[in-house]
């Protein structure tokens, strides 16, 4: 008797145990352009399925939905992706597509297979296995990404800064921003990263699989002036808190100062020492009102 009590004291303990290392797993946390995801998501067959309502955080994206024959359609740009509830036959465009779960309706919700729609329309799908967190970010649509590729600097500048911007990493950077001013710095030649400086914040942003990344960022101390020849003279200010990896700092900068309270653009060339030709101003109101410029003798690179 006591060798059976025995067994089933341990039998217990190990039950227990396992009890709370499976209680201890982290729920499955969705993002999609970088909003969370808080209901409806369900996990069928070990496929993830989303209410089809998360993909209207897609820009330039429409979704329709037809109660009759249970049937949703998402288009975007050329794509247009239609599934049937219960159904495992889906369709892009013209072609059918096998699914390994189907649309359900639950709790009154369309839940949809998350990587089939997000890949279908152009996003980025990956797992963050420590933080049991999957990621979806759209890239850009293809119009920007044309305008993107142009060899006008400008039209690739201002597709560039209408890049989504995925925040995966939370800004470290804290206090009141002021956002009535801001200075944009392209390398010479190029659209493919920038820093923003407003106030006394500095970040960059570099643009990667059509997607915009912020990869480092800095709080200037702004009771200074420069002395180095760095990214802090460029800014006039040195770096006082930097996180993330720098950039390799280019020979120079096109640069292009905003104030909504000066109503007002200056735009010029600001070399690697801190050295700044001013090539223009105009007039500014903001609005989204496009305030990159062609800067006399820059050409593409």
């Amino acid at each position: 008797m006591k060798r059976k009590g025995l067994l089933f004291f341990i039998v217990m303990l190990l039950s227990l145990s396992m009890i709370g290392t499976a209680s201890a797993a982290p729920k499955l946390r969705i993002m999609v352009n970088n909003s969370s995801v808080d209901v409806g998501v369900q996990i069928v067959s070990g496929k993830t399925l989303v209410p089809l309502k998360a993909f209207e955080r897609f820009k330039n994206t429409s979704i329709q939905w037809d109660a009759n024959t249970k049937q949703a359609t998402i288009a975007r740009d050329s794509m247009k992706i239609k599934l049937t509830v219960g159904s495992r036959t889906a369709w892009k465009n013209s072609d059918a597509v096998q699914l390994d779960v189907s649309a359900k309706i639950v709790d009154g919700r369309v839940a949809v297979p998350l990587r089939f729609i997000a890949e279908a329309l152009g996003a980025r799908v990956t797992v963050d296995a420590a933080s049991n967190t999957v990621w979806v970010q759209e890239r850009a649509n293809a119009k920007l990404v044309q305008n993107y590729n142009s060899n006008d600097l400008v039209v690739s500048r201002i597709a560039a800064l209408q890049f989504p911007v995925e925040e995966r990493e939370p800004s470290k950077l804290t206090g009141d921003n002021e956002a009535l001013s801001m200075t944009y710095y392209f390398p010479e030649g190029r659209s493919d990263g920038y820093f923003i400086l407003y106030g006394h914040f500095v970040k960059y942003y570099e643009i990667k699989d059509n997607i915009v990344k912020v990869v480092w960022e800095a709080d200037l101390d702004m009771s200074k002036e420069a002395t180095n020849k760095d990214f802090t003279a460029i800014f006039g200010y040195p770096v006082a808190k930097e996180y993330g990896k720098a950039p390799v700092l280019a020979p120079s900068y096109a640069s292009f100062y905003t104030s909504v309270w000066g109503s007002q653009i200056i735009y010029g060339m600001v070399d690697a020492d801190g050295t700044t030709k001013v090539s223009g101003q105009s007039l500014y109101w903001g609005n989204n009102e496009p305030f990159v410029v062609a800067i006399p003798g820059e050409t593409k690179l």
